[in-house]
């Protein structure tokens, strides 16, 4: 029975592996943006949340069924820097998507060989939401068809629309 998932990588309790959360906490917290005009209008603060963190750990050991705990390391690493919905239980827990932002691995046992017989590893997910930029370069290089979004900041009128409104030459409104 699978406990958690988040990008393929799963924690669960079955006959032949034991993987758990063995921590797990999240932060909120509010960030204000405070803007100074120097023109004389009065000074605006933007007030919202900031983007969620969470925090979990886990220890794979040999003895609950992780065979070969190097590569599960290898394989968070290479992770880094993606996102994905966090699942815990049967239900999206915390923001949309959250993405992978540092693996850090402690408390590492090894056999005389040189075997990882168990290794603690902690990770640091970030709220994760699309920026402007990332949105603008999809949108500009992405085909023209129906299957497409693209924001409603980069639509923009159409030649025939602009040539339409354009006023002749001589047009003087007169009252």
């Amino acid at each position: 029975m699978a406990m958690a998932y988040w990008n393929g990588m799963v924690w669960e309790c079955n006959p032949s592996v034991i993987t758990y959360l063995e921590s797990l906490s999240t932060a909120y917290s509010i960030k204000t943006d405070t803007n100074a005009d120097k023109e004389g209008n009065a000074p605006t603060e933007q007030v919202a949340l900031s983007d969620e963190e969470i925090s979990l750990s886990t220890t794979y050991r040999i003895e609950t069924g992780t065979n070969n705990i190097r590569e599960i390391i290898d394989q968070w690493k290479s992770m880094i820097g993606l996102a994905s919905p966090l699942i815990i239980g049967s239900e999206l827990f915390g923001p949309d998507n959250v993405q992978l932002q540092s693996v850090s691995v402690g408390s590492i046992s090894i056999r005389p060989d040189g075997t990882f017989t168990a290794a603690t590893l902690s990770f640091k997910f970030k709220e994760f939401k699309e920026t402007v930029t990332e949105i603008k370069s999809k949108a500009v290089t992405g085909s023209k068809n129906s299957t497409n979004t693209v924001s409603a900041v980069f639509v923009k009128p159409s030649k025939a629309d602009k040539a339409a409104r354009k006023r002749p030459r001589g047009y003087i409104k007169r009252e």
